[in-house]
């Protein structure tokens, strides 16, 4: 349950940032819009130039804000819990007379309200404009949009998670990307190594990636995802591509709530809340940085040699790295 009296305090703790962000976010797609109409304007006045059939096209696809509107998810997430944490703010927080669960649903119905706002009025503001202007096509008006609030909203719901779990901005950041990234490392790492080891066909792996890895991968929504025409991709590129982050969304939003309200003290500064979590995540890191590298050295030589060189490089590697992030308090 969201209370109005927190959601103020949530507003007034970083009520300029939000403000400045929301502003630019809001105005980026029209101004860009209207940057690429008058560019068409002075190519109709230049004899010189030569626009296409003397219309004015507009692809929605590359734009600026939709390209980057995702980043308003980070930037909201790391100000409500891990700028928190390094300012020492959230003990005053989890001092007020509210629980645990209505402060983090407070914190992601303020986020996810500031994201969704934005994009409506992004979408209004640039409709009116299209309105206005009439160009002959816009190229992914309606799906561009969606996209873009859809993964923006996924990648909020995983900072903020990421932050319930973790007690400094950096780290909060790193288990973000991470997390992101984790099919890439989980699956597809050693999917390599097995075809290497078995001499199997690689044929494999790409069919694996592409319609497996990838659609279950953060990552893939806020970036090559979005700038490809649909015939690029297999056949999981239909209508049901909201449907993968959106679960995910909520998978994300539970693991954050279940994790700010069962975790049993603050540790400010370290990398994980939970100290049982440091040294699963160190081993983790480990075998990430033995299977990476070693793929690595395989792949520069294409010999045993180099194989077990760069695993052994990935395992001193993935030691030293997992120890300072995680056993160093910041």
């Amino acid at each position: 349950m969201v209370k109005r009296q927190l959601l103020y305090k949530e507003w007034k703790q970083s009520e300029l940032t939000f403000i400045l962000v929301m502003l630019v976010a809001v105005f980026a797609t029209p101004l860009s819009f209207l940057m690429g109409y008058s560019s068409f304007q002075t190519c109709l006045n230049d004899p010189t130039c030569t626009p296409v059939d003397n219309h004015f096209y507009y692809n929605f696809s590359s734009d600026i804000f939709i390209a980057l509107s995702w980043t308003m998810g980070l930037i909201f997430a790391i100000l409500q819990l891990g700028y928190e944490r390094n300012k020492g703010q959230i003990d005053f927080t989890l001092s007020l007379p509210f629980s645990r669960r209505t402060i983090y649903q407070t914190k992601f119905f303020l986020g996810a309200g500031m994201i969704t706002l934005v994009h409506v009025l992004s979408y209004a503001l640039t409709y009116l404009l299209i309105l206005g202007i009439q160009p002959k096509e816009t190229f992914d008006f309606n799906s561009g949009y969606s996209i873009a609030l859809v993964s923006s909203l996924m990648i909020y719901s995983l900072c903020l998670a990421a932050g319930a779990l973790t007690g400094s901005t950096i780290s909060q950041a790193i288990v973000t990307f991470s997390t992101a990234i984790l099919p890439y490392l989980l699956i597809w790492l050693p999917m390599f190594h097995l075809d290497y080891i078995f001499n199997m066909n690689r044929n494999w792996i790409d069919v694996s990636f592409d319609n497996f890895i990838m659609p279950i991968t953060p990552i893939t929504y806020i970036t090559d995802f979005k700038y490809r025409d649909a015939s690029d991709y297999p056949t999981w590129f239909t209508g049901e591509e909201f449907i993968i982050p959106i679960v995910m969304m909520f998978v994300f939003y539970l693991i954050g709530l279940f994790s700010f309200m069962k975790h049993p003290i603050e540790r400010n500064g370290r990398f994980f809340l939970y100290s049982n979590m440091d040294r699963p995540i160190q081993i983790m890191v480990i075998v990430f940085g033995v299977l990476g590298f070693g793929w690595f050295g395989f792949s520069s030589d294409n010999s045993i040699v180099g194989y077990i060189v760069g695993m052994l490089i990935g395992g001193v590697v993935g030691a030293l790295t997992s120890y300072f992030l995680i056993y160093r308090k910041r």
